[in-house]
């Protein structure tokens, strides 16, 4: 069993690993490493899939040039930083035209790993992405060896999607997504234990997620638990 430190400190890794497979992958993508400050872009015109992330003590400098650095990328994006470290930070990060998000974004571990339960019924996930869901992914991002993307399915047709992204003996649950009308019939809840179940055939021992207002309680009912906190931080164009 991994100590709660250990389980903080995987999240951050597969949180940052994340980001990087998908600047990777993305035919505009960059990577900056201002060090402790991981910085990158896809070049995508969504906050999320732009920005820094600091999760370890940092020197103003260093988060200042990593900064200036994303705004003449000429994208919106997002800063994420430890909870426990953005008091210090704040300060730095609203002067660059960035605002708060009201609600802590959390990072969340599943240890051990359970065997998933079967979908609701009407529900089934295979992997691969269909054609209109998530369109914005850069398609080599499927082919990559750490990577596996699904679809969900309600009665047959494609609804939702989830992406698992392996880190070593970790794997994290991203992208996961529904229509909205055919949201409350498990599709999200399928989608998530799908890409629970790719990390336990690689022999993950650890699956990490971070989770919005609206999939916090059904990860809570999945099993996951908080281990930390993050205050995001969202630019406008520029």
């Amino acid at each position: 069993m991994r100590s709660d430190s250990e389980l903080v400190s995987v999240a951050h890794l597969n949180y940052i690993g994340s980001f990087r497979k998908l600047a990777e992958h993305s035919p505009n993508g960059e990577i900056r490493s201002v060090r402790p400050v991981f910085a990158f872009v896809t070049g995508l015109p969504i906050p999320l899939f732009n920005g820094c992330v600091v999760v370890e003590p940092t020197p103003a400098m260093q988060l200042r040039t990593a900064l200036v650095w994303l705004r003449e990328r000429g994208v919106p994006y997002q800063v994420s930083i430890v909870e426990q470290l953005a008091p210090d930070l704040n300060d730095l990060v609203a002067a660059h035209g960035l605002l708060r998000n009201p609600a802590p974004y959390p990072g969340m571990v599943l240890h051990p790993v359970p065997v998933p339960p079967d979908p609701a019924p009407g529900v089934t996930v295979s992997p691969g992405m269909e054609p209109g869901l998530a369109d914005y992914l850069p398609r080599s991002l499927a082919s990559d060896p750490d990577v596996q993307v699904f679809t969900a399915r309600l009665d047959g047709r494609p609804v939702g999607t989830s992406i698992a992204i392996r880190t070593g003996e970790v794997a994290g649950v991203y992208g996961v997504g529904t229509a909205p009308q055919a949201r409350r019939r498990g599709v999200g809840t399928a989608a998530s234990w799908a890409a629970v179940a790719a990390g336990r055939a690689w022999g993950c021992d650890t699956i990490v997620l971070q989770a919005t207002e609206m999939g916090l309680p059904i990860y809570e009912r999945m099993g996951f638990r908080t281990v930390v906190r993050y205050i995001t931080f969202t630019s406008g164009r520029g």
